[in-house]
């Protein structure tokens, strides 16, 4: 007797090129609005005057195959000139522009548009003297390197936010970008800026750089959900609570709340100074947290 060999059938054609197989998942974080709100952390009305509690609420998991997929398929277009997303999940197209990135993330498609990832963004009326300075102090400088040690605790905990849900990166939280110091400047001076086109440069950007770790997990099942993509079946991770930026996350900054004065200062603070401080503070008052200024020696 003979046989006839069938074709292999049962190994699927990959969904995304060998080169996605390791690439690695940042997950989306959400932000614990009723801690930083008891805490009086600014950060809670900088987010509500961007219109961007929608974003920094959205509790959705992550599924690392589909967002292989939707990275591996964008269709090739400079970063620097488009602002909509053309791709494919599971054989689903996916279009998608700044209004309806608005739609989806319920979120302003307003303010200023400003990207650059290699210098400061220009033109905007944006002035980086007048940013770096906002941010590090009346003596910093546009042309030096910029590192969170120098930010104010409030402002470092906005950097680790922005580089969570807004340009994402897998680490390296202690140096400060143009482009995060742009956008950090923007929310402290309450000056409207268009995070749906951030989002949508940035997604471009992780595609068109090798082995990037790929971001936006929550904002991307948004978008497939809106799209009709299929879910069935699919491997996903839920938010864990280590995914929400909250009291552990300043701990893990380096920071701990002083039990008398329930101010939040570096781990390592001397705690005697601090003491010296409450003694000369006025009676009633709390005494505030202010950092050593380490004179130079003269020349």
């Amino acid at each position: 007797t003979t046989s006839s060999t069938a074709p292999d059938v049962s190994a699927a054609k990959p969904r995304y090129p060998e080169a996605y197989f390791n690439r690695k998942i940042l997950v989306g974080k959400v932000l614990d609005f009723v801690f930083c709100s008891r805490e009086g952390f600014p950060i809670v009305e900088w987010i509500r005057f961007q219109g961007l509690e929608p974003l920094f609420s959205l509790h959705k998991a992550s599924y690392p195959d589909l967002m292989k997929e939707f990275y591996a398929k964008i269709t090739s277009s400079s970063s620097y000139i488009t602002t909509d997303i053309s791709t494919t999940v599971k054989g689903k197209s996916i279009e998608f522009n700044l209004p309806e990135m608005h739609t989806f993330l319920d979120i302003p498609n307003l303010g200023v548009k400003g990207w650059n990832q290699r210098t400061w963004v220009s033109g905007d009326g944006f002035d980086r003297l007048d940013c770096v300075r906002t941010l590090f102090g009346e003596n910093a400088d546009p042309l030096q390197r910029m590192y969170t040690r120098k930010l104010p605790m409030h402002y470092r905990f906005l950097h680790r936010a922005i580089c969570t849900q807004i340009l994402p990166k897998a680490g390296r939280f202690d140096e400060v970008t143009h482009m995060e110091a742009f956008t950090m400047y923007h929310f402290i001076t309450r000056r409207p800026i268009n995070v749906p086109f951030l989002i949508v440069k940035y997604m471009h950007s992780i595609h068109d750089r090798e082995n990037a770790r790929l971001g936006y997990s929550n904002i991307i099942t948004r978008i497939l959900e809106c799209c009709g993509v299929d879910f069935t079946g699919e491997v996903h991770n839920d938010l864990q609570s280590s995914d929400k930026l909250e009291k552990g996350t300043l701990a893990r900054m380096g920071f701990k709340k002083h039990k008398r004065t329930g101010a939040w200062i570096p781990r390592d603070e001397d705690s005697n100074r601090i003491e010296q401080e409450e003694g000369e503070a006025k009676a009633g008052e709390e005494a505030e947290y202010i950092p050593l200024q380490i004179e130079p020696p003269p020349q």
